[in-house]
């Protein structure tokens, strides 16, 4: 500590700005802080919810409104979260989801109430495992063209189709293709 004496407004610790850079690669941005006649911070840290074996990755958009936290000559701090505004409002008023969108519109909706996950907008979705991958529910729809072990398969069923039982084999998907 310098022992420096809080004497002004440009000197304080706690800052909002506007992100005008990010360095993906190193975790940081640059802020410009508009109660300091625009100066731009030198490179800031973004916190992370982790960092070590377990990690959390998240960057601010260049325009985005930031908290920070620096030192008292401002050659030091980090970026501890992003603000909404009415330019930027929350992706949802329901306090009882965990809701994530992104710029291209994809969003991830958890509720924490009732347990359900969301995904829409997605372009594609891959899940890839070192072991098995299981899907167990009292029911599963499958909607769409269905692939069993790649593209290229024989068609095995239709959507309508019946089997030997009488029951509707894939009574949701509108093909199944087998390899």
């Amino acid at each position: 500590m310098t022992g420096r004496v809080y004497t002004s407004e440009k000197n304080r610790p706690f800052k909002r700005g506007e992100v005008v850079e990010v360095d993906p690669a190193r975790g940081r941005a640059r802020v410009e802080f508009a109660d300091e006649d625009g100066n731009v911070s030198y490179w800031l840290n973004v916190n992370q919810p982790a960092a070590g074996g377990n990690k959390a990755y998240w960057m601010p958009d260049v325009g985005s409104q930031v908290n920070c936290l620096v030192d008292w000559d401002g050659e030091d701090g980090c970026i501890i979260g992003s603000l909404y505004s009415e330019a930027d409002p929350p992706p949802t008023s329901d306090g009882d989801a965990i809701h994530i969108r992104t710029s291209c519109g994809l969003e991830i909706i958890v509720s924490k109430g009732g347990g359900d996950i969301t995904v829409r907008n997605a372009a594609n979705v891959r899940v890839q495992a070192s072991g098995e991958v299981r899907i167990t529910a009292p029911k599963i729809v499958l909607e769409g063209e269905v692939h069993l072990g790649g593209d290229g398969g024989q068609l095995v069923h239709r959507k309508g189709d019946v089997d030997s039982d009488g029951d509707a084999a894939v009574g949701s998907a509108s093909k199944v293709y087998a390899v």
